[in-house]
């Protein structure tokens, strides 16, 4: 009976570990100029993000906007790439039903995107 217990316990967080690691996969719209980035595993639980459609001519197919993006205490963290300001910034992501909240940290400084599904 604890055994089975036990196993039933492992399964059911194992299967909301999986769920959440597969929440941010797939592709984004950022919402200005149609821009949508596609999130994948690059390798071992280590994601990146690509743009891969915009309306914008000047947006550059193919560009990494997100890195390093990786699960650590519940929590999908990385780098953005903030084009006005040429740098790397620290973010975090939250997937939401059909949103993906986006939030940068500037310093004491942080500002929240939402991107949406498709």
């Amino acid at each position: 009976m604890m055994k089975n217990l036990v196993a039933l316990v492992s399964l059911f967080f194992l299967t909301i570990s999986m769920n959440a690691q597969k929440a941010i996969d797939g592709i984004w719209n950022m919402g200005k100029d149609n821009t949508q980035i596609e999130i994948a595993e690059a390798e071992d639980g280590i994601y990146h993000g690509k743009i891969v459609g915009s309306d914008n001519a000047n947006a550059k197919i193919g560009a990494t906007l997100l890195k390093d993006i990786k699960l650590v205490d519940g929590e999908w963290r990385g780098k953005l790439f903030a084009a006005k300001k040429r740098k790397w910034m620290d973010t975090v992501l939250k997937a939401e039903e059909n949103q993906l909240l986006v939030t940068v940290n500037a310093g004491i400084m942080s500002k929240t995107l939402k991107w949406t599904k498709g």
